[in-house]
């Protein structure tokens, strides 16, 4: 079968990106397995009141080093590119074999240093490759993911209090994991967005030119969106523009959502939530400028924006309308906002209303 990445070429790179956290056998890793254990359930039964979805059934998880959750990102990684593996099999197989494996060598490499940068970042995931169905074979991987290392990490940087923290990360993972497992349409919307993108890769040299060309001229206009200056946006063709658009709207709603029931719950529940969040948000304002390039390379910088646009709209919404409001995003792809009514939430409401 055609693939782009090797995986243990990536997973060798990831593994020395992401470091030794020095807490294998930690007692802290011990009780953080524990306050999850309690934390899981008790985000369930909190998510289920608020979020307006249906609950699934409980939740399998694991609890992770950075390596591990890097090696499943490889994985899942190469599953989506896969369609375009397919249509460049037979490009590929007319090179000389030692061009052909170089190619292969530094996509893998690349893979691995931006899977083992992020790996030191991310606290947890919920994967939706992961099919949460009867058939699945119980001891196949768990749905959702907490990278252990880097929560006892951020803990200690801040002095948090761990059950409070431990919690209020949970109920945004657990959140991400109703509106996937618990909205029946929406995983396949998000593929169907996703291979839509992947096979109009246009990967001719004289087209992608075309695009740098385009790319500098929108860069100089001021109304173009922030999320828009993203590398992906700027070098995409109006195809793919067009399921950008589509996959940027619904993981805006996705991440905001998710922020939005965190916050939400914890202003209610957790003792130390203002002081939690206001020391997240100073801390994404204070990267260096070596970080912002970075995560506006690698895409962090667009998924940030995506949080805030869409906690921004689920707030709004209700705030004008009630929390009872946001269910309407769960009936249908066609009761979904664009990106345009994300931007005006009003907008959306007088339609769905």
């Amino acid at each position: 079968m055609a693939k782009l990445i090797e995986p243990r070429i990536a997973g060798a790179v990831a593994r020395r990106l992401a470091g030794d956290s020095g807490l294998q056998r930690s007692h802290l890793l011990e009780r953080l397995e524990r306050d999850l254990e309690r934390a899981v359930p008790e985000a369930e039964g909190l998510v289920a009141r608020v979020s307006g979805i249906p609950s699934p059934p409980p939740v399998r998880w694991a609890l992770v080093d950075r390596a591990t959750w890097a090696e499943a990102n490889i994985r899942a990684l190469g599953a989506m590119l896969a369609p375009l593996a397919e249509r460049l099999e037979g490009r590929l197989r007319a090179l000389p074999p030692p061009v052909r494996l170089l190619q292969h060598g530094l996509v893998s490499v690349e893979v691995g240093v931006l899977l083992g940068y992020v790996s030191r970042r991310v606290l947890g995931q919920y994967d939706i490759l992961v099919p949460e169905t009867p058939e699945r074979p119980a001891g196949g991987p768990p749905p959702l993911y907490f990278v252990g290392p880097n929560l006892i990490e951020t803990e200690r940087m801040y002095n948090f209090v761990p059950d409070h923290f431990t919690l209020w990360v949970a109920l945004h993972e657990v959140t991400h994991r109703f509106q996937f497992a618990g909205v029946p349409w929406l995983r396949s919307r998000f593929f169907e967005l996703l291979h839509v993108y992947v096979r109009a890769i246009d990967i001719d040299a004289r087209a992608l030119a075309e695009r740098l060309a385009g790319a500098a001229r929108r860069l100089l206009d001021p109304s173009l969106p922030a999320e828009e200056r993203s590398p992906a946006y700027l070098l995409a063709s109006d195809e793919q523009r067009v399921a950008l658009d589509g996959l940027q709207a619904l993981m805006a709603v996705v991440e905001g959502h998710g922020n939005y029931v965190m916050d939400a719950v914890g202003r209610d529940v957790i003792p130390s939530f203002r002081r939690m969040r206001a020391l997240f948000d100073r801390r994404r304002e204070q990267l260096n400028a070596v970080q912002k390039a970075i995560n506006y390379v690698i895409g962090l910088d667009m998924k940030m924006r995506q949080y805030e646009l869409g906690q921004r709209f689920c707030e709004t919404v209700a705030a004008e309308a009630g929390a009872g409001a946001l269910g309407r995003l769960w009936e249908g792809p066609e009761r979904f906002p664009s990106l345009a009514e994300l931007r005006e939430p009003l907008a959306w409401l007088r339609r769905v209303a």
